[in-house]
């Protein structure tokens, strides 16, 4: 067996026409577009005809009926109830329909006095009411700093030491208290402001709470403090140093001595005289001359300054070698000792006592840094903690691109890419950084103010669920009706129901909710179906079947279209409706026994009612169709009516058209969604007449339905439906 479950949502798209205009909520607007149209209710039409009343029911009568209810999936998959009976052996769920002709709905606009006022509540009222509450503080997050790691990875301009940072770290505590104050509440029907027209129906299945609530002048005020062991960059903040000693003589300096601008630029610089086109580094046959700038015969380099050297032989600049070449390369990390933004290599030397290496006592080339040094910076702190502020080489920077190397031994310093808690350092001078990462105590302090309470006052009111605004109705122009069913899955069943309310304006109307879809559209499966749908807040009337002088007309026909403005899209309606002499067979036949199925019956005196409705959302161009067909007998009621749902076809291939195996002669794809076939229905007539005089109709609010037995305590809520099928969302995903 072929299972097909299409998730689909019935949107009931309302529009009042005639008599019900006036239910438009003040922000929508509707405009009439009737060329081009058929409209029979003005003709002689000469054919078979009927009574509303007799053929869909008669409100003053007592009607209990009973329907076998199909689903999304049992309509697809089973034609008749014999097609379903044949293969389970047991009948569909069965849907319960009856009406209430002793029970009207009435709240008016003239009933603001009884439904809006305050009822004192003294059992949930409290003097001097003592709630014990709490306060949470929370201390402020904070991350502990693990380790410094350089970051070889990135280009070696932008190298520099992340911090490796810990979680964050905070505490929390809760402080308990109490807070004495008075309680009032009161109840009443509805709050204030009452309706001014019309009528208000209210959900009886809840009270909604309104707290109105006094404060002291003065908040209560907590105190706490976190105490927390930290991890931190010293002081000293040694990565984020920049040097300044650019002689690298470990004392400060003034400017460099300035000679002569030789080339006028403004600039005191190193000039080449030569263009070094074999780059040997000296002054030849084949290098370009380009200027002898300080006349001194000799073809070499001019110095427009004194280049200050520091009167010591400087070792290499100690850089960290990636591919452990023993040589330096450019993308290699170093310690820039003299300001001059490139590696140096040692000073040359000569090798008096052969020792191999340089030692006090060789003859040296004591070099500058080839750059003008204009006098050094320096940072102001007393870091021996004597009262007095010392001169220290360097500036603290932004990042922390400062190259940390230890010169605890001063013939091998140590490039450190890593550094962790508790580690220390030497500088080139000797001087000893404990700590570079150190634990400090943090205490952190918090307050929190809390508003103290003086009194609380709480309004219970009922649930608003709709308001008419149709001041041209009675309250007994309404009738409730009610339909219901059960589904077991699981072993476990479930009961389900709804109201439906009508009233005979110049036709049948039903009271619902209007929905629409929202953009995109093509909603299938159950999420996208209740995000992609939404409903008006407020009840409206719309025309469940056209009458001629309360009469069904065979050949009948009303065609209208509007645009309906909304707050979420503009939609073109466009509605067809239709009445035709028809016969239709359905399993209410007589029933000895339940162990039997159900015999067919037919009826011949029966109007067929097909009404189709098209929404377009102008702009998208995207349309959902819905399609009802409802046959009515006469003396029995609805006997069978079917749901039929579409959303637009690709225009140019079926292929893209979904549920394309339903595609019909014009191209759409209805699919179907809910059908209903009746299997009994008891009908007692009822004398309106003698009623009156022994047994006075009696009134029940909306609101009220919940609380009264002759509805079993079942309160009024909103819901999706169409004459008297309703259809569940949860239904689309079995």
């Amino acid at each position: 067996m072929k299972k097909q479950i299409f998730h689909l949502l019935l949107a009931t798209v309302i529009t009042v026409i005639y008599s019900a205009c006036g239910f438009l909520k003040e922000s929508e607007s509707e405009e009439e577009q009737a060329a081009g149209f058929t409209n029979t209710l003005n003709e002689n039409l000469g054919g078979t005809q009927g009574s509303i009343s007799e053929y869909f029911y008669n409100f003053e009568n007592d009607v209990n009926a009973t329907f076998f209810r199909y689903n999304p999936n049992l309509m697809a998959n089973y034609d008749t109830y014999m097609d379903y009976y044949s293969l389970f052996g047991e009948d569909p769920t069965t849907m319960g329909f009856r009406t209430f002709p002793n029970h009207l709905v009435a709240m008016t606009e003239n009933d603001e006095a009884e439904f809006t006022e305050r009822h004192y509540i003294d059992s949930l009222s409290v003097a001097d009411s003592v709630v014990y509450d709490s306060v949470q503080i929370t201390s402020t997050p904070f991350k502990n700093l693990e380790a410094l790691e350089w970051n070889l990875e990135a280009e070696p301009s932008l190298q520099r030491y992340k911090l490796v940072n810990s979680d964050w770290v905070l505490a929390d505590t809760m402080l308990f208290y109490t807070d004495t104050f008075d309680i009032s509440a009161y109840w009443a029907v509805v709050d204030t402001p009452f309706i001014d027209d019309g009528l208000l129906f209210v959900d009886s299945s809840e009270w909604h709470d309104t707290n109105y609530v006094f404060f002291a002048d003065e908040p209560l005020r907590f105190l706490n403090t976190f105490e927390f062991i930290k991890q931190q960059l010293s002081s000293d903040s040694l990565v984020f140093r920049s040097n300044t000693d650019c002689n690298d003589n470990g004392q400060w300096d003034e400017a460099e001595v300035t000679i002569t601008d030789y080339n006028g630029n403004g600039i005191y610089e190193v000039l080449f005289e030569y263009s070094d086109n074999n780059n040997n580094g000296e002054y030849d046959a084949g290098d370009d001359l380009i200027q002898d700038y300080n006349n001194d015969g000799v073809i070499s380099v001019a110095y427009e300054f004194e280049d200050m050297a520091n009167g010591v032989w400087d070792s290499p600049e100690p850089y960290y070698d990636i591919d452990s070449s023993g040589t330096y390369d450019l993308n290699e990390p170093y310690q820039d000792r003299n300001c001059n933004d490139k590696w140096d290599d040692s000073e040359d030397y000569a090798d008096n006592d052969n020792s191999g290496s340089y030692t006090d006592g060789d003859d040296f080339t004591d070099s500058g840094n080839g750059l003008y040094d204009d006098t050094e910076e320096f940072t102001l702190k007393d870091s021996d903690g004597d009262g007095e502020f010392e001169q220290h080489l360097y500036t603290i920077g932004e990042k922390p691109d400062n190259l940390i190397v230890d010169w605890s031994d001063p013939a091998n310093p140590e490039v450190l890419l890593e550094i962790g808690l508790g580690d220390d350092v030497t500088s080139r001078w000797g001087t000893v950084y404990t700590d570079m990462i150190e634990e400090v105590d943090f205490l952190d302090l918090k307050q929190q103010f809390v508003d103290e309470m003086d009194s609380l006052v709480t309004l219970f009111t009922r649930e608003e669920v709709g308001h008419i605004r149709d001041a041209s109705l009675a309250p007994d122009d309404y009738y409730i009706t009610k339909s219901e069913w059960a589904k077991t899955a699981g072993g476990q069943t479930e009961r389900f129901y709804n109201y439906h309310i009508f009233h005979e304006p110049d036709h049948l109307n039903q009271i619902i909710f209007p929905s629409y879809f929202l953009p995109v559209g093509f909603y299938f499966s159950p999420n996208d179906i209740e995000d992609g749908f939404w409903h008006k807040k407020s009840l409206e009337s719309e025309v469940l079947y056209y009458t001629y002088n309360g009469l069904l007309r065979d050949g009948e026909f009303v065609d209208t279209s509007y645009f309906d403005t909304t707050n979420i899209a503009v939609y073109f309606i466009e509605k067809s409706y239709q009445v035709e002499s028809a016969s239709v067979t359905v399993p209410a036949g007589h029933r000895s026994s339940l162990d039997s199925p159900a015999s067919d019956t037919t009826f011949t005196d029966c109007f067929k009612v097909t009404q189709t409705t098209t929404m377009t959302m102008v702009g998208s161009g995207v349309d959902f169709g819905q399609r009802t067909e409802s046959w009515l007998a006469k003396n029995k009621g609805l006997v069978k009516s079917e749901v039929y749902v579409r959303w637009t076809e690709h225009p140019y291939s079926s292929e893209w058209t979904q549920n394309n195996s339903y595609l019909d002669t014009l191209n759409e794809a209805w699919v179907g969604l809910n059908r209903i076939e009746l299997t009994s229905v008891d009908i007692q007539a009822e004398n309106g007449v003698f009623k009156k005089l022994t047994q006075p109709v009696s009134t029940v609010e909306l609101r009220d339905i919940g609380d009264h037995p002759d509805f079993d305590f079942d309160p009024f809520h909103v819901s999706t439906q169409i004459g008297i099928h309703t259809l569940d969302l949860r239904e689309l995903s079995e």
